[in-house]
C-alpha cells in the first residue's frame, strides 16, 4: 500500500443519511438491518454510531493499533528524551513501538522477526503528532549538560540583578564580548551535478585551514563594536587589514588564540569606541575563560568604570547572546563569501591576506539589530528573565535534589541501550492477575436478530490491564556522581570588577612570577640527540644560495616562508624558492612555480599589477 494513498471510490452514503438512519433506529421507526439496507451503510458502521452522542463521520481505513492514551505516552516520552539530550531515533521509537504493542497484546502487523514497526506506522505517528518532527541535533558535551544547572543560573542572574539594581545600567551600555575562530577552508554547500555520480568534490583551498580568531562585542540594543583579527603569525603586515572596515584592528599571535595579553589589547579597543566612565557605567558580559582574568584587565576595568560579569561555565550555548543568534549566520555568510572567491578566483588559494577582507563583507551583511535583540531576549539578560530556564530545569533528568525518586537513578547509557534495542520478553510483561468478574462491567455486542433494536449488554469479564509505558521502556538519566579531586577549584559566574577579586588576582600573579624565577634560576638539562645525517639532494641552485646566506650572516637573521610561515632548517627538507622583487624566501610548494622572468610572489604581483 503506498504511504499517500489517494481513494478511488467514493462512500456508499453521506453523513446526511447515516444522521437519518441512527435517528429511525432510535425512534423504533425501522430495524437496524433495514437501516442499513434502506440507507446503503453497513451495520456495523450503523450499530458503532447508535452508542456515540454525536453523530460524526466514520474514520476510514484499518485500525489504529493503539488508542489515544497509549499515542500520547509515546508522544510524552519523545518530547522527555530529548529534552534530557538524549533524544530517539525513527528506528528506536519503532521498535519501542513494537514491544509496546507486545507487551499489551494488541493486535498489530509489525515485523516480528526484525521486531520494528512499519515505516507507514511510523509516517502516520507522524502525522498525528505534528507537536514533533525529525531535527538534527547538535553536540552537546556532559560538561554542558551537567553544567546548566538552576543553581548556577540563579547565581548568575541575582549578580546580575544586583549591579543592575545600583547601578541601572541602559540596554546600550550592556555588551556581550566573545571569539570565535574563521578557517582560511571554507564549508562546502551542495551542489548541483550529475544523477547516479558516487563522489563530487568542489576546490578548497587546502587540506587543513589555518585558524583566525575573531574577537566580536554587541549590546543590547544592537549597537556593534568593530572585530578585532588575531592571526598566527610571527610579524604582523598591514596588508592583513587590507579590505576591512577602517575601524577594525588586527593583531597576532603565535598560536592564533586570545591570550591575557592581547585581551587588554582588545580591551583598550573596546573602551575607545564605547567610551565608559564612572558616571556613564557599562556592563561586559563574558565567558570565564583564562584570559579573561587577569590583573591588568581588573586595574583597566576600575579605571574605567566596566563593570564585568562572567558566565558559569560550560553554559555558552544556553546563555550567550553572540552564540544564540549571531555567530552561526555569520559563518554561514563566510563560507559562502569564502565559496565565491575560490569560483570567482579558479587556481588561487584563500591566504591570511584574504581572511579579513571575505570576513568584512559577510559581517557588514549579517550585523543587524534584530538578531543583537534576540540574543540578549533569548539569554535572559535583557530584559532580566530568569524564569525562561525554568522549563528546562524540570525536565532535566540530572538537576534533581531526590534522585532516588526518579524511575532509574543509578541507569547507565549501556543499560538504555539494552532497553531499546534488546528482544522483547512478554511474560514478564504481562504478569497481570487473573480475570475477575464485575457487576459494574458490560458490553455491547450486535442483535443477531434484525428486530430486536433495542442493545443487548452482557456481562463478561474485564481484560487484562494496559501495561503502561514506563514499563516498556525506562527513561534515560545521566548518574549523579560527585568528583573528590580538588586539584582544581570549580568555577562560578562571578563579577570579575570586584574589589575582593583583586586580592586573589595579585596572588596568582605572585605564584606565576615565582614559578617564572625559579625556572629561569635552575639550570636546564638538555638531552643532546644524536643527530641522524640526511641525505637531501638540493639542485636548486637558489637552495645553494639561501645555504650561504645563512650560513655567513653575521646577524643570525632567521628566515620564514611568506606564505605559509614555516622557519628555515639546514638542512632543508623541502626546496626554497626566493622573489626577484622582495628577496624574500617561500617554499616551491607554497608558490605557483618560477617562469621564465623569475619568481614573483603574490605580494610583490599585485604591487607591479
Amino acid at each position: 500500500m503506498p504511504r499517500k494513498y489517494i481513494r478511488k471510490t467514493e462512500t456508499r452514503y453521506k453523513i446526511e443519511d447515516l444522521r437519518r438512519a441512527v435517528e429511525e433506529v432510535k425512534n423504533k421507526r425501522l430495524t437496524l438491518g433495514k437501516a442499513a439496507a434502506q440507507f446503503s451503510i453497513p451495520k456495523t458502521t450503523l450499530f458503532k454510531q447508535l452508542k456515540e452522542t454525536v453523530v460524526k463521520t466514520p474514520k476510514k481505513g484499518r485500525y489504529a493499533v493503539f488508542n489515544y492514551e497509549q499515542e500520547q505516552q509515546l508522544e510524552k516520552y519523545i518530547i522527555e528524551c530529548c529534552k534530557s539530550f538524549y533524544g530517539i531515533t525513527p528506528s528506536s521509537l519503532r521498535r519501542i513501538a513494537f514491544r509496546f504493542a507486545e507487551a499489551n497484546k494488541l493486535k498489530h502487523n509489525f515485523n516480528k522477526s526484525t521486531q520494528l514497526a512499519g515505516k507507514d506506522w511510523y509516517y502516520g505517528f507522524m502525522a498525528r503528532h505534528p507537536s514533533i518532527s525529525l531535527r538534527m541535533p547538535e553536540a552537546t558535551s556532559l560538561n554542558r549538560i551537567t553544567a546548566f544547572n538552576a543553581t548556577e543560573v540563579n547565581l548568575f542572574f541575582d549578580q546580575l540583578k544586583m549591579i543592575q539594581t545600583k547601578h541601572n545600567i541602559p540596554g546600550h551600555r550592556i555588551f556581550n564580548v566573545d571569539e570565535t575562530g574563521i578557517s582560511t577552508v571554507q564549508k562546502n554547500y551542495k551542489v548541483l551535478a550529475p544523477k547516479g555520480l558516487k563522489q563530487i568534490g568542489k576546490a578548497t583551498s587546502g587540506e587543513r585551514g589555518v585558524t583566525t580568531t575573531v574577537v566580536c562585542a554587541v549590546s543590547a540594543s544592537g549597537i556593534y563594536v568593530p572585530p578585532m583579527f588575531i592571526f598566527k603569525r610571527k610579524r604582523m603586515n598591514e596588508l592583513l587589514v587590507k579590505g576591512c572596515n577602517n575601524d577594525m584592528v588586527a593583531t597576532i599571535s603565535d598560536s592564533g588564540w586570545i591570550n591575557e595579553s592581547i585581551f587588554i589589547d582588545y580591551l583598550r579597543h573596546f573602551i575607545s569606541f564605547v567610551k565608559p566612565t564612572k558616571e556613564d557605567p557599562v556592563l561586559l558580559i563574558l565567558d570565564n575563560h583564562e584570559s579573561h582574568i587577569s590583573l591588568g584587565a581588573y586595574e583597566l576595568f576600575r579605571e574605567h568604570g566596566l563593570h564585568v560579569l562572567s558566565l558559569p561555565p560550560h553554559v555558552s550555548h544556553k546563555m550567550q547572546p553572540l552564540d544564540l543568534t549571531i555567530f552561526s549566520s555569520l559563518k554561514m555568510a563566510y563560507n559562502k563569501e569564502c565559496e565565491l572567491y575560490m569560483v570567482n578566483n579558479p587556481g588561487k588559494r584563500i591566504s591570511q591576506y584574504e581572511v579579513g577582507e571575505l570576513f568584512t563583507k559577510a559581517f557588514n551583511k549579517t550585523a543587524n539589530i534584530s538578531k543583537a535583540i534576540s540574543g540578549f531576549r533569548a539569554a535572559g539578560i535583557y530584559p532580566i528573565d530568569p524564569d525562561r530556564f525554568k522549563d528546562s530545569f524540570e525536565c532535566s533528568l540530572y538537576d534533581q535534589t531526590d534522585i532516588s525518586q526518579t524511575q532509574t537513578s543509578g541507569i547507565s547509557e549501556a543499560t538504555t541501550a539494552q532497553n531499546l534495542a534488546g528482544p522483547v520478553d512478554t511474560a514478564k510483561l504481562n504478569q497481570t492477575p487473573p480475570m475477575q468478574i464485575s457487576q459494574d462491567t458490560t458490553i455491547t455486542s450486535i442483535p443477531e436478530n434484525d428486530k430486536d433494536v433495542s442493545v443487548t449488554t452482557v456481562s463478561t469479564p474485564v481484560s487484562s490491564t494496559p501495561v503502561p509505558l514506563s514499563k516498556v521502556t525506562n527513561m534515560p538519566v545521566i548518574p549523579h556522581t560527585r568528583t573528590t579531586s580538588t586539584r582544581q577549584n570549580k568555577k562560578h559566574a562571578q563579577i570579575l570588577s570586584s574589589s575582593p577579586l583583586k586580592t586573589q588576582l595579585e596572588e596568582k600573579q605572585k605564584r606565576q612570577s615565582t614559578r617564572n624565577y625559579k625556572k629561569e634560576k635552575s639550570p636546564t638539562k638538555k638531552t643532546e640527540k644524536k643527530k641522524v645525517p640526511k641525505k637531501v639532494s638540493v639542485k636548486d641552485k637558489e637552495i645553494k644560495i639561501l645555504k650561504k646566506v645563512v650560513g655567513g650572516n653575521e646577524n643570525n637573521e632567521e628566515y620564514f616562508c611568506i606564505i605559509c610561515n614555516d622557519k628555515y632548517e639546514s638542512p632543508p627538507t623541502e626546496d626554497w624558492i626566493m622573489c626577484s622583487i622582495c628577496e624574500l624566501w617561500a617554499h616551491e610548494q607554497c608558490t605557483t612555480g618560477e617562469t621564465n622572468k623569475g619568481f614573483v610572489c603574490d605580494l610583490c604581483h599585485g604591487i607591479k599589477l
